[in-house]
């Protein structure tokens, strides 16, 4: 991917174009969410950007973006569900609400690590009508942590960073399908010993 556009951007806004790259993830900008972070952490090694302004950038559009998405699912969403819920969408709609509930925190943290399911989580848990304070414990920690592995990927390795993340995306990908196909499979078996 060539970010020589990013580049440009970058000598021009500075710390506001890391916030901005990291917020508009939220809106499909054409690059993966990984390569927006290791992206201001290699910035921080070929540049003049401090480390610390440029992590908090990153972080701060990450943490925005993901806090918008959460209000537009918690203001717009509960339409969609409660559409869905006429549907045959019912039952699974009650039992994603169920183990939101339960394993709330988990679900959110362990979004923040999956391509795919990172995008998505925020809304499905605005809709929910999950608490806000407990979304932003859990989420802006998990994306802390996050920011922190990929940012510093970036840092670390300058010049190889977008070879380490094709591959580590790619691993993601299989993982993240995975576990959708694990839970999938598991809410499939309790349905069938329900029924029985």
């Amino acid at each position: 991917m060539d970010l020589s556009f990013f580049m440009e951007i970058v000598k021009e806004y500075g710390y506001v174009s890391m916030f901005i790259f990291n917020w508009l993830l939220l809106f499909g900008m054409p690059i993966p969410n990984e390569v927006a972070a290791a992206f201001s952490g290699v910035l921080t090694e070929i540049s003049y950007f401090t480390p610390v302004k440029a992590f908090l950038s990153a972080y701060l559009g990450l943490i925005t973006s993901n806090t918008f998405a959460y209000f537009i699912g918690r203001f717009f969403g509960q339409k969609l569900l409660d559409r869905l819920s006429r549907t045959k969408l019912k039952k699974p709609i009650a039992n994603f609400s169920n183990f939101l509930q339960k394993h709330g925190a988990m679900a959110i943290s362990l979004s923040f690590f999956l391509p795919g399911i990172r995008w998505a989580m925020p809304y499905v848990v605005g809709a929910n009508k999950y608490p806000f304070v407990r979304y932003m414990l859990y989420a802006y920690t998990a994306g802390f942590v996050w920011m922190m592995i990929y940012f510093n990927l970036g840092r670390t390795f300058p010049y190889a960073y977008q070879s380490i993340l094709n591959n580590l995306q790619s691993f993601l990908i299989l993982l993240s399908g995975a576990i959708i196909v694990l839970l999938f499979g598991r809410y499939l078996y309790k349905e069938r010993h329900a029924r029985k």
